[in-house]
């Protein structure tokens, strides 16, 4: 018991705990960071407009993906597209002749903002749970 009259059972435990869920807390990021990534990886597959012609640099075959970062401030998940035409579809184009005369415009389909609408609104938010369910049980609530 303390001076003041207060007496603190299990504190040295959750003290323990804590700190257990502190070290483990960027690798329990991470796997949440790649789960999400990985979603929109495939998303973004599925989402790429296809041509019907094949071609080496086939946009929805080209999409890439790293985690970078080690701390859960700083993990952040890169996606991106080896595909040297992607922003043409996405964000669209003019058409020229070979002499260098405007003709048109082909829209934009703007997949990739659609898909990143679809993924902050719907599975980030699951996954956040995920997240906050995983470290609670660590925790021992």
């Amino acid at each position: 018991m303390s001076d003041d009259g207060f007496s603190f059972e299990g504190l040295d435990d959750f003290k323990q705990q804590l700190t257990e869920v502190a070290n483990e807390f960027p690798g329990t990021c991470e796997k949440h960071l790649r789960r999400v990534g990985n979603k929109m990886k495939k998303e973004l597959k599925e989402a790429s407009p296809d041509s019907g012609h094949d071609t080496k640099k086939k946009l929805n075959k080209s999409w890439k993906s790293e985690v970078q970062g080690y701390t859960g401030e700083d993990l952040q998940m890169n996606i991106w597209s080896n595909s040297p035409h992607f922003h043409l579809v996405d964000r669209g184009h003019v058409q020229k002749t070979k002499s260098g005369k405007v003709v048109g415009f082909v829209q934009g389909t703007h997949f990739l903002e659609k898909t990143a609408q679809h993924m902050e609104s719907e599975v980030l938010p699951e996954e956040m749970e995920k997240l906050y369910k995983d470290i609670s049980k660590k925790l021992g609530d």
